[in-house]
């Protein structure tokens, strides 16, 4: 979805990302000034330390003597796949609470960046018109611009829809608009079950090289190796932990393609 990850050194408490606002003017004439000074702050946004993601797996005293170098190697796939996972959803749906950064879609109100309702069935003109007020805003220049967040089954569901009389289904009258590239189909998105289940789809866009979303990482994954504490059985733990937090640059470069996109 276009969002850039930064790495940050250990020992910054805070990791600024956007100022306030910064004017530009003409000179109107040839003595005349310029517009500003503008006081230049970081007050807008900024990254913070908060959040801790962390993974424990135990190993037996068997499997440590039976395995080898193929028990590390396959306990480093498991850890790097669950953080992955883990992260992603946090990424977008992270509550914000309990140790948790506050994610893109969960904190739309927050990051106080537009939203299209849409009380019909998921179709490719929903995704076109949402795009169509998305480039009006000056956030993209194309549609080939605009990556899609979209759960699996809108796409099941506009790929299943035929267009009256022909054997063309509403996912193909899609893609001739957003390349199949640019659609990300995960669970990720929201789905509400209902009749009929409702969903969330998420538009992002890189504008002038800006990303939309940036996620910090500070230093990189610790790996703590205890023998202690499970000492009297043989176990070993291993516990990984790492420290991220999200957040956007500019909220014209996100917007739900629609709340309500319905799934019969």
């Amino acid at each position: 979805m276009g969002a850039a990850m930064i790495q940050i050194d250990t020992g910054l408490v805070e990791y600024p990302l956007t100022t306030s606002s910064v004017t530009a003017g003409w000179a109107d004439g040839e003595l005349a000034a310029v517009a500003g000074p503008t006081t230049f702050a970081t007050t807008e946004r900024t990254l913070s330390p908060d959040h801790n993601l962390g993974i424990q797996v135990k190993l037996s005293r068997k499997s440590l003597k039976q395995s080898g170098d193929a028990l590390e190697q396959a306990v480093r796939r498991d850890i790097n796949g669950t953080m992955q996972a883990v992260l992603d959803a946090s990424i977008f749906n992270g509550t914000g609470a309990n140790g948790q950064p506050l994610g893109v879609i969960a904190g739309q109100s927050t990051y106080a960046y537009g939203t299209t309702a849409v009380s019909a069935d998921a179709t490719s003109a929903a995704f076109r018109i949402a795009a169509g007020k998305f480039m009006a805003a000056n956030a993209a220049s194309s549609p080939a611009d605009i990556r899609i967040l979209m759960h699996s089954a809108t796409w099941n569901f506009m790929d299943s829809e035929l267009v009256s009389g022909t054997a063309v289904s509403e996912w193909d009258r899609h893609v001739r608009n957003f390349p199949a590239a640019s659609n990300v189909l995960s669970n990720i998105a929201t789905l509400t079950a209902g009749t009929p289940d409702t969903s969330i789809a998420l538009l992002t866009t890189s504008a002038g090289g800006v990303a939309p979303i940036v996620v910090g990482t500070w230093g990189g994954i610790d790996l703590i190796r205890d023998p202690y504490s499970d000492a009297t059985s043989g176990q070993l733990r291993l516990t990984a932990l790492a420290t991220f937090d999200v957040a956007i640059l500019r909220a014209a470069q996100l917007g739900p393609a629609a709340g309500g996109l319905a799934r019969r």
